[in-house]
Parts: C-alpha cells; structure tokens; sequence
C-alpha cells in the first residue's frame, strides 16, 4: 500500500468531514419576540456561538454595556464582545426573571476555556421594544439609570424620564414632594422653563448614587445653581432625590 496516498485521503476525508459537518451545525436565528427575557436568551445563545455581528442586531442604538474593564457605548462594546468571543469565552446566563418594563435580572458565569473566571448573581439588562439598551451590573445600572433620567428631561421628554420614577418618591433639598404625580408636574415645570443640568464624579454606596451637578440656564452658558445630589433607588426606580447646593 501506498502509505502517502493512505494518509492524503485520510486528510482529503478529514476535510470533507469537518466542512459537512459545518454545513450542517444549526444556526442560530435571531428571534422576533420582544419579550425580555427571550430577548436575552436569544442573544448569549448568538454570543455564545461566536456571532458577534448578528448578536448585536439585537442592540439598540443608545445600547451600553458594563464589564468588569468599563462600560462602553455599541461601536466600542462591539470590540469588547469580539475580544471576549476571540479569548474563548462563553457566557451562561442563569435565573432570569422580567422585574417588568423590561428589566431583566439574571446570575452568570464566564468561562473562559472551560474555566470559571468570574460570576455572581448581579447582572441587570434592559430591554426596549425587543432591543437590548443595558447590560451590566447592578451599581452600574444605578449609574446608568441616573443619566437616562437627567438625559431625558434635558430633552424634554417627560414620560420618558417619569418611566425610571417611584409612585412613591420623594424629593428633597429642590422641593419637598411626595408622590409621583406632584414630582412629575415639578419636572414638567423645569422641562418648560429650559436648562439643562450636567453630572459628574459618581458614587455609589449600596442603594444611592452621587454625584455633582450643574445646572445651566435656557441658553445653556451660565450655570443657575450646582451643588451635589444624591438618588435612592429600588427595584430599578427612583425612589428618593435630594439635593444640596453651592
């Protein structure tokens, strides 16, 4: 026997296995639903295939993503994922339960080359008429919340920003209210008067974020007031805003 030509179709088959093979793994379609949580299973199981590009197509545009190194905008957290996906990580998402109004919580596991390299039961994700928007941890959703929050109000969507609000919150330092339907005619107030407030150095401690702000006036040039502010949430909603001034 020819042992060259033995081990050229041995290789010849090997080929054509693997290819066939290939060709016949399923393919993992991106669903249509917008339910939360199928949303997320859906995409991890893409992740997890490696598919970065399609799994994305479930994001939004304003998506972000918080990781242990940061927390990203799409176009960057698409480097993150492929970096992820290109080092042998595959993701295990676990406990998924919809708190409502599409806030997912979940505990995960990152395995790394069939090695555990972190997990915990913290992982919040967002989702938006069957988009992702969030994903990351819970202090890092607090943060989050709070710039969506200010963010909508600087652009004049009321229902938006009152979607993050408590029926039960209060406010103090500003104004002393109590109640979601007295805070919200606050905030339509400064809403129609123009302005915009900006954030920055955030802390969070347990259940509360501060941060500094700076409010500015209609033509956005002077700073009104400033000072420092805090925010107490729960389950994903404001629940107490109170604020001290320079």
């Amino acid at each position: 026997m020819n042992n060259k030509h033995f081990s050229s179709s041995l290789l010849i088959l090997f080929v054509i296995s693997t290819f066939l093979i290939g060709a016949c793994a399923p393919k993992v379609t991106v669903t249509t639903s917008k339910d939360p949580v199928t949303v997320v299973q859906n995409f991890y199981e893409i992740i997890n295939s490696k598919d970065v590009e399609k799994a994305m197509t479930l994001t939004a545009d304003d998506y972000v993503l918080n990781d242990p190194s940061g927390t990203y905008d799409k176009s960057a957290a698409v480097v993150q994922w492929q970096a992820a996906v290109d080092a042998g990580r595959t993701f295990k998402q676990t406990d998924l339960v919809d708190m409502g109004n599409g806030r997912v919580t979940s505990c995960h596991e990152i395995i790394e080359n069939d090695t555990v390299i972190d997990k915990s039961c913290d992982n919040v994700i967002r989702v938006r008429d069957g988009k992702i928007i969030f994903d990351g941890s819970l202090p890092a959703e607090q943060i989050w919340i709070v710039q969506q929050y200010y963010a909508l109000i600087n652009a004049g969507d009321l229902d938006g920003s009152m979607a993050f609000v408590a029926d039960d919150v209060k406010c103090r330092g500003a104004c002393y209210l109590t109640g979601k339907a007295a805070y919200q005619a606050y905030v339509q107030g400064i809403i129609h008067g123009g302005g915009r407030k900006e954030l920055s150095d955030f802390a969070v401690d347990g259940d509360k974020v501060t941060y500094l702000y700076a409010f500015y006036n209609k033509g956005g040039h002077d700073v009104v007031i400033s000072g420092t502010e805090f925010m107490q949430l729960k389950d994903g909603k404001i629940i107490l805003i109170e604020s001290d001034f320079n």
